[in-house]
């Protein structure tokens, strides 16, 4: 098994190692389709182990000899984040278990952000004023985000985390073994981003003319090639889960 390890973990090495034998304890689990996530705890330190579904054999071929695994793609993102100034959680190592030499498992591990989801902390403002407030700075946030040339392929709620100091609101992403690194990107590319955050149309108006000002994009062009994202991404979504019901996988 492969294991890579930041400098300042090393002494974790034989917990790492034991993450692949499931032979340690959670606090929390989360799970959903693809992947599991848990929360633990190596003395006081809180960690987050993701281990990343397995793929398909076709996958499991191509993370051997063509593409990087899910996990590297987290740990080397997560280093570019903190290269550009972005807030992510803290790379601690990956594992890649392979199976007669071809990838079958892989594993990221990263310390844990104790901050709430853009939406808990939506409703949790307890003003109107407060809430423009957040938004205008997530707006801000994303601006930036895709003026440094990173469009998150999975900018959901859930993964964008929030808190707020004296000096305004911060975000931190995570998730981020799916990017689009495109320098200066296009109002089709940044559409597709935001449509997975999956606002209805009257969150977005608070939204989309301050991102199309800071962009210098067309409102009307923002609006059409959202509503497009958004029409494309429920229908690949229909046609995907019909035929893996069709072929007995759900």
């Amino acid at each position: 098994m492969r294991v890579v390890i930041a400098p300042k973990y090393q002494h974790l090495e034989d917990f790492l190692r034991s993450v692949a034998q499931g032979d340690y304890q959670r606090e929390e689990v989360w799970r959903n389709r693809r992947n599991t996530v848990e929360l633990v705890r190596v003395g006081d330190v809180p960690l987050v182990v993701k281990k990343y579904k397995r793929p398909t054999l076709a996958n499991c071929l191509i993370y051997t000899f063509f593409r990087k695994n899910k996990a590297q793609k987290a740990w080397e993102n997560a280093f570019l984040f903190q290269k550009l100034g972005l807030e992510t959680a803290t790379p601690v190592a990956y594992m890649v278990r392979k199976k007669w030499g071809f990838f079958h498992t892989a594993w990221f591990v990263s310390e844990y952000l104790p901050y709430p989801g853009i939406e808990d902390a939506y409703l949790a403002c307890s003003t109107d004023v407060e809430k423009k407030e957040l938004v205008e700075a997530f707006v801000d946030f994303t601006l930036h985000l895709h003026e440094l040339g990173i469009v998150h392929r999975d900018y959901n709620r859930g993964n964008i985390l929030v808190h707020r100091d004296a000096h305004g609101y911060h975000f931190a992403l995570i998730d981020i073994n799916r990017l689009w690194l495109k320098k200066n990107p296009g109002v089709r590319l940044s559409m597709r981003s935001l449509q997975m955050l999956n606002l209805d149309w009257m969150n977005l108006a608070g939204l989309l003319p301050r991102y199309a000002e800071g962009r210098h994009f067309s409102l009307d062009d923002c609006v059409f090639y959202l509503s497009r994202s958004k029409h494309q991404h429920t229908l690949q979504s229909h046609i995907k889960h019909g035929f893996k019901r069709f072929i007995g996988l759900e």
